[in-house]
């Protein structure tokens, strides 16, 4: 009797009280760019916001031949959000569009009122791969020995914790020597690192490290081993001394790990 009872008030708890159901809303951070959904590749499909599962359909809709000759054809990959169709929509480039239209679509009125724009641009022989909003936001690139914060934040958008990651083994290692060793910086997951892979460059390590005895306030900050007050403690011992300032009287001072050590040793000129 009190398991029916308990089951009975379970049951009308749900009729009165029913469960707010939470919708899901497409993410409307991602930023969205210019493709080709016959060329696009997994890496910057998903980039887009595309689920994984309906980028395994695309790829497959592909491998078998199959094509899209307008935008709207995007909405019939199955599973795919009409919000995000909705978004994608006016990033979608079409290239070869005339040739495709030729050979698989009647070009008469009603094609034309269907499809307006795409229409006229077959009619005057105008390909949108040459208009200039193609030209766009994957047409860039940073050098990781040169780009600071700003240049990190404003291309990538990436956090800002591992962008100061990313400065820090940097300084750490004197500069990179291979686009590989950013694999190695502490948050960057390898997912994100291969999406930013085809935008990385390596420019040219200068050797020229900035001097213990002449750093600013900005130089020593850089460096992402102290706080302000530690900094301003720095420049006050410095001045002090004259001018000088020991790495193994700052390891001491603040109370430095090894790796902390290594890393100030390698990143500045400064005496014993």
């Amino acid at each position: 009797m009190v398991l029916g009872l308990i089951l009975l008030s379970t049951m009308l708890m749900g009729i009165f009280f029913p469960r707010k159901q939470t919708a899901i809303r497409f993410n409307q951070s991602i930023p969205l760019f210019y493709f080709d959904p016959n060329t696009i590749d997994s890496i910057t499909a998903l980039r887009l916001g595309i689920p994984s599962r309906q980028v395994t359909t695309l790829l497959r809709y592909r491998n078998k031949g199959g094509r899209f000759y307008h935008k709207e054809d995007m909405a019939k990959l199955y599973g795919l959000k009409k919000e995000l169709v909705a978004q994608l929509i006016p990033y979608i480039v079409i290239k070869n569009f005339e040739k495709n239209i030729d050979r698989n679509v009647n070009k008469n009125t009603a094609y034309q009122k269907k499809y307006p724009s795409e229409y006229n641009r077959i009619v005057n022989k105008t390909e949108l791969v040459n208009d200039k909003s193609y030209k766009n936001l994957n047409e860039w690139s940073i050098d990781i020995n040169l780009a600071d914060e700003k240049q990190w934040a404003a291309s990538t958008k990436l956090n800002p914790t591992i962008i100061q990651n990313i400065i820090r083994y940097r300084n750490y290692l004197g500069g990179f020597t291979k686009l590989n060793q950013l694999k190695k910086v502490y948050g960057l997951e390898e997912a994100n690192f291969y999406l930013l892979k085809p935008h990385l460059k390596l420019g040219k390590i200068y050797n020229s490290k900035p001097n213990a005895s002449t750093m600013s306030f900005e130089n020593w900050k850089s460096l992402g081993l102290f706080q302000d007050r530690e900094i301003i403690k720095i420049l006050r011992i410095r001045k002090e001394n004259g001018g000088h300032i020991g790495w193994k009287e700052l390891v001491i001072l603040f109370d430095l790990t090894a790796q902390q050590a290594a890393m100030l040793q390698n990143s500045i000129q400064i005496s014993e």
